[in-house]
């Protein structure tokens, strides 16, 4: 009671006890999270670090929800959402200064609407700021570690710190930003370029993905690429293409996304992966490593 006393007290965001992982996450799979905060602003994220550090609990950072799945025993300790009060977007000449919790096809399309070249391909990419920039997401040959001037962290001590380009490793899906904090804030780069044009090119973006992906909820692309081999591919030719395992299944359309066809739970979607993972291991002796991230507990 103690515990959820002082909650109560720090978090003005509010928090819930108990919160089904499958509501927050693009999967709609996963267990409850002990305690799932909603913190209103930098000050009271600060606040929920400090207190995390005090009390001794495991605290994960939760954004959109995407390229994750939470085990159906759920997450104990603190989960915090970077949500609403994180979204914002600000121009700051050929820069745009954006908030952790902004999804990212709304910042291509401000990004096109001034004028600023440069984030056309992370339209319908269905994540927030904060986890691409952890993930280096990309699509189409692009990605968004080049674009970033500046990131701003509430380190593990509970102060903001700003990073620069120099203190930030960028690799393919990965970034050194991970462990580091949680992220706040960053200042994306961008080029001067023909409004008109770039929605056009947003809009282009926009219609390749909803062709090649599934509208069933998944959660992405589910394992990285080997070098010169598209997951997909390979998946697809060691016969995975609508393989499924209850109500979780490998997608007709793209055969690097799992699909929840209803119901289905992490138990599922996790061995299928694993069922995936070995097909291709036996076919071609390549180890498929998983980009979504995999956290909690087993029921």
């Amino acid at each position: 009671m103690k515990l959820e006393q002082e909650l109560g007290r720090i978090m003005r965001g509010g928090y819930k006890k108990n919160e089904p992982m499958s509501l927050h996450t693009s999967w709609r799979a996963g267990g409850p999270a002990d305690y799932y905060l909603f913190p209103a602003d930098r000050d009271e994220l600060k606040e929920i670090v400090r207190f995390q550090k005090r009390a001794g609990l495991p605290l994960f950072v939760l954004g959109n929800g995407t390229n994750l799945l939470v085990r159906d025993g759920g997450i104990r300790g603190l989960v915090v959402h970077i949500g609403e009060p994180f979204s914002y977007i600000c121009r700051e000449g050929e820069m745009l200064r954006a908030g952790s919790g902004t999804p990212l096809t709304l910042l291509a399309q401000r990004a096109a609407e001034e004028g600023l070249r440069g984030l056309g391909f992370a339209a319908g990419i269905p994540g927030s700021l904060g986890g691409a920039l952890v993930m280096n997401a990309g699509a189409f040959g692009s990605y968004i570690g080049p674009l970033v001037a500046e990131v701003s962290i509430i380190s593990p001590g509970g102060e903001q710190v700003r990073l620069v380009p120099e203190d930030i490793v960028f690799g393919y899906r990965q970034s050194n930003l991970s462990g580091r904090g949680i992220i706040v804030e960053a200042l994306l780069k961008l080029e001067e370029g023909d409004p008109e044009t770039l929605k056009r090119e947003v809009e282009r973006y926009h219609a390749e993905r909803r062709r090649r992906h599934p509208t069933l909820p998944s959660a992405g692309s589910v394992f990285r690429n080997p070098p010169g081999n598209p997951a997909g591919r390979l998946i697809e030719a060691a016969g995975g293409k609508g393989l499924s395992i209850g109500a979780a299944r490998v997608s007709e359309k793209h055969a690097n996304f799992i699909v929840n066809t209803g119901g289905a739970s992490a138990r599922d979607i996790e061995s299928l992966i694993e069922l995936i993972r070995q097909r291709v291991k036996d076919k071609f002796g390549v180890e498929l490593e998983t980009e979504v991230r995999i956290v909690g507990e087993e029921r």
